[in-house]
């Protein structure tokens, strides 16, 4: 059984994309963007928040979920 586990970690790395945002404004293109996801409960939907272009603005976004008891992450695109 461990020779299986070991196999299968290999194959979920190999599976994983790299996903790229495209920015509807111009001015958010070839910038690093932070972009604040979260999990709203009632409508039992993920929902998104930003771009941000500072990594602080978006974590103090994520940081006013969480204290809410709202589960929240940022994403980080490089542009």
């Amino acid at each position: 059984m461990p020779k299986k586990a070991l196999f299968m970690v290999p194959m979920i790395r190999s599976l994983s994309k790299k996903k790229k945002y495209l920015p509807a404004d111009p001015a958010y293109k070839g910038k690093e963007l932070y972009i604040v996801y979260k999990f709203d409960i009632q409508r039992e939907e993920m929902v998104s928040d930003g771009p941000y272009l500072e990594k602080s603005d978006a974590y103090k976004k994520m940081n006013g979920f969480l204290k809410k008891g709202i589960c929240s992450w940022v994403v980080v695109y490089n542009g």
